[in-house]
C-alpha cells in the first residue's frame, strides 16, 4: 500500500502510521481473522491490489491510534492476563491468525476507537460478534477457556451535550457484550468463508460478487410521502407501490409527492480502499454522474 499525505499531517505522524502498517498475508494458506471477517470481493481484490492501493496517511489516524492503544495494553499485562497476543490455528489447510486485544478471566475483549453510528448500528455490531467469536475459536483451540466477549467501544465523535440530553445516547467509553457462539458453530462459520474465499479467488476481479447492502453499511431505500410544500415525511414506506397506495386513498391525494430516499453505501465512499477496482462501486459512480447530467 502507497500512503499519501494530501492533508500536509505533521510528518512524524506519518512515518509512525507507515510502520503500523499491517497489510495482512498473501495467500489463503495463510489468513487473518480480519480477512476472513471482510466481505469476500473486498478481500480478494484487497489481495490482489494491495501493492496498488493509496490511502492517505489523515483517514489512516485512528489506525494508528489502536496501535497505540494495543501498546498502552501491554504496558498492562500481567501474570494473569494476556495482551495483543498472535495466535494461530490450522483449518481446512489454511492457517488463520488473529491478535487479540486483551484476555483475562476468561474474557476476551477488543477496543474499538469507533463511531457513535456504529454503536447504533446492528451491521456493525454483528460483524464485531462474528470477530470476536473468531478470537474465541482461536483460543478455545489452543485450550483456553473463554467464558465471555465484550467490545470496549471508545467514541471518536462522542457529544457530551448530547449524552445529558438523549436517553439512549452511548456514554464516552461503553463495554459491550457480545454473544458467545458454540465452538462448533463458530467452526463452520470459519469453513463456510475459507470455500467462499477460494471459489473467488478463481474469477476475474468483476464476477466476484458484489457486497451485500448490509456489508456495504447500506440501509434499504425508502418512499417518503412529502406535502407539496411539506418539509416533514407524512408516511415513510419500504415499497413504493405502498406510498402510491397510500396517495391515491388521501383526501389530498393531489398535494402529495414521493421522494425516493436511496441511502449511499457508507462504507463503499468512506471505509473500502479498493473501491477503484470494484465493478459495483465502478456502476454506482456512473449512475450518479448520470443522474446528475440527465
Amino acid at each position: 500500500m502507497k500512503i499519501t499525505n494530501k492533508h500536509h499531517i505533521p510528518e512524524v505522524l506519518v512515518r509512525a502510521i507507515s510502520t503500523n502498517w499491517y497489510s495482512g498475508h498473501g495467500e489463503l494458506r495463510f489468513a487473518s481473522v480480519t480477512e476472513l471477517l471482510k466481505p469476500t470481493k473486498m478481500a480478494i481484490l484487497s489481495k490482489r491490489h494491495g501493492k496498488e492501493i493509496a490511502q492517505d496517511a489523515g483517514d489512516m489516524i485512528w489506525t494508528m491510534m489502536g496501535s497505540a492503544m494495543h501498546k498502552v495494553l501491554e504496558a498492562g499485562e500481567d501474570m494473569n492476563s494476556l495482551a495483543e497476543e498472535r495466535l494461530a490455528v490450522s483449518i481446512d489447510d489454511a492457517l488463520i491468525t488473529g491478535g487479540v486485544d486483551f484476555f483475562e478471566d476468561g474474557v476476551i475483549t477488543d477496543f474499538k476507537f469507533t463511531t457513535v453510528w456504529s454503536y447504533y448500528s446492528a451491521g456493525r455490531k454483528q460483524e464485531w460478534e462474528k470477530q470476536l467469536n473468531m478470537y474465541a475459536y482461536l483460543y478455545q483451540s489452543l485450550g483456553f477457556e473463554v467464558k465471555a466477549l465484550q467490545v470496549v467501544a471508545i467514541f471518536r465523535d462522542w457529544s457530551k451535550r448530547r449524552c445529558e440530553n438523549e436517553a439512549n445516547y452511548p456514554r464516552q467509553v461503553e463495554t459491550i457484550a457480545i454473544p458467545l457462539w458454540d465452538q462448533a458453530e463458530t467452526l463452520a462459520f470459519m469453513r463456510s468463508r475459507i470455500r467462499e474465499l477460494r471459489k473467488a479467488q478463481e474469477l476475474p476481479d468483476d464476477l466476484i460478487g458484489e457486497c451485500s447492502r448490509e456489508e456495504r453499511w447500506q440501509s434499504e431505500t425508502q418512499y417518503a410521502v412529502f406535502k407539496t410544500e411539506g418539509k416533514r415525511a407524512l408516511r415513510v414506506f419500504a415499497d413504493k407501490s405502498e406510498a402510491e397506495a397510500y396517495i391515491r386513498e388521501h383526501k389530498d391525494a393531489a398535494q402529495l409527492r414521493v421522494i425516493i430516499r436511496e441511502e449511499s453505501p457508507k462504507r463503499c465512499q468512506d471505509y473500502c480502499t479498493v473501491r477503484d477496482y470494484c465493478h459495483y462501486y465502478r456502476d454506482y459512480e456512473n449512475s450518479n454522474i448520470e443522474s446528475l447530467a440527465g
